[in-house]
């Protein structure tokens, strides 16, 4: 089951990486989340762990073959992450040589699902409240994938004013999901299409 869900993944990455993300995201986060959990007894620092293993995969997406098995993948991240908090970690050190993470059944739990679902409808919400302008130069890019220029170019302004409308609408973007949950606040991103490269 596994295998046809990750070729399909990396199928649509090479076409839409922001819905192949969210799919991963969508089927993925729960079984890492409760592994992370498992290993290290801390809600809030296994969201992090998990939400660092998104980002590895974005960041890395492009790399990825239909080949690959991407849930392999994303438990050998969670893997190296858990160790090297372990590193951090003197008390649990013993347990990082015994450490090992298998594949298991999956399903996208309710509460995971809702808060995407939560998600989406406050990126949703904040881009609906913004000036009309400003909210068709950032769906032009994020949702069309047209560069500045080309938006530019079909609206008639300057490639700098294009360039400060999506500034703002990203700040505002970000300011929107930091009140939701800050822990959540690089996957809202990704999400909303703001996110293209950790740093």
């Amino acid at each position: 089951m596994s295998d046809s869900i990750d070729s399909e993944i990396l199928s649509l990455a090479s076409i839409n990486k922001r819905h192949a993300f969210e799919m991963a995201f969508n089927i993925y986060w729960d079984p890492l989340f409760r592994q992370a959990y498992r290993k290290i007894q801390s809600e809030d620092a296994a969201k992090d762990l998990v939400q660092e293993v998104f980002i590895t995969m974005w960041d890395n997406l492009d790399q990825l073959s239909q080949q690959d098995h991407l849930l392999p993948y994303l438990y050998a991240v969670l893997r190296n992450k858990v160790l090297m908090q372990y590193r951090k970690d003197s008390v649990r050190l013993r347990y990082a040589s015994n450490f090992t993470l298998k594949e298991e059944d999956y399903e996208p739990s309710a509460h995971h699902l809702m808060i995407n679902k939560e998600l989406q409808a406050i990126i949703d919400d904040e881009i609906n409240k913004m000036p009309t302008r400003m909210r068709e130069i950032h769906l032009l890019q994020k949702e069309g994938n047209h560069s500045i220029k080309e938006i530019a170019i079909q609206l008639k302004l300057s490639e700098q004013t294009i360039k400060n409308q999506l500034y703002t609408a990203s700040n505002r973007l970000k300011s929107r999901l930091r009140l939701y949950d800050s822990s959540l606040t690089i996957i809202g991103l990704i999400l909303s299409g703001i996110y293209t490269h950790h740093r």
